[in-house]
């Protein structure tokens, strides 16, 4: 059994990995992080892999919490067929790259992979196995806070997502969903575009339901991708 974890900005989650299915996938945010020690104590587990894009002190808590050595995940040039073209692969968060791998673990077709969290990322992955980059946007909370502590009158809850909104509450939370969404869409264009084949696209990440019903139809929200690619990368270890 693998301890899996993925250390975000926000939470931290993790689950455990028999090799074929995840069990007890959890998150639990930054302020109770002392709650790891306990619910990981008596865990039988032979290996714990690890992301993280969090500050130092969360990696240090997760080190002092695991049942045994963390083996913390990088970004990679290439692994599990994917051929990684970002241009400085050490500068990359191992959070996208293994959010790619998950994707590929999930699907073998032309993929968006959207990872709507306190940033939204997205990446592009071909069938042939090309990773070509992606973006980072700020996430749905961080678009209203930017408005909210930079502006004069923005500062208030946020409404509903609707297609003509005739409120200022409706009109931060619509903004918003539409430039995340919009990225998402012009991406996946893009993509489309290069391959001549339309990709899948795969929404993941904790405001992924926010997000689910302004997206295509064909949308496939996955509970955590890194932690499928935590699990591609512990089946092939």
């Amino acid at each position: 059994m693998k301890l899996l974890i993925d250390a975000g900005n926000t939470r931290v989650k993790w689950a455990l990995w028999d090799g074929s299915q995840l069990q007890s996938l959890t998150a639990i945010p930054h302020a109770d992080i002392a709650q790891l020690a306990a619910d990981w104590r008596g865990l039988r587990v032979d290996a714990v892999l690890a992301a993280n894009v969090a500050k130092p002190d969360i990696r240090a808590a997760i080190d002092a919490a695991a049942p045994c050595p963390v083996q913390w995940q990088r970004a990679q040039q290439a692994a599990f067929g994917v051929r990684n073209h970002y241009r400085n692969v050490a500068e990359q968060g191992a959070d996208r790259w293994l959010a790619v791998l998950g994707a590929r673990q999930l699907s073998a077709a032309d993929v968006i992979v959207a990872n709507a969290g306190t940033a939204l990322t997205i990446e592009a992955l071909t069938a042939d196995g090309d990773y070509l980059g992606g973006l980072i946007v700020p996430g749905y909370r961080l678009m209203l806070a930017s408005l909210a502590q930079n502006t004069a009158n923005l500062d208030r809850a946020a409404g509903q997502g609707c297609a003509f909104p005739q409120g200022t509450e409706d009109a931060l939370a619509s903004g918003a969903i539409d430039a995340l969404c919009g990225a998402i869409e012009r991406l996946q264009a893009r993509l489309a575009a290069h391959t001549g084949r339309t990709p899948q696209l795969l929404l993941s990440g904790g405001d992924a339901a926010l997000l689910l019903p302004h997206l295509p139809p064909a949308t496939r929200m996955v509970d955590n991708l890194v932690i499928y690619g935590l699990a591609n990368v512990a089946n092939g270890s």
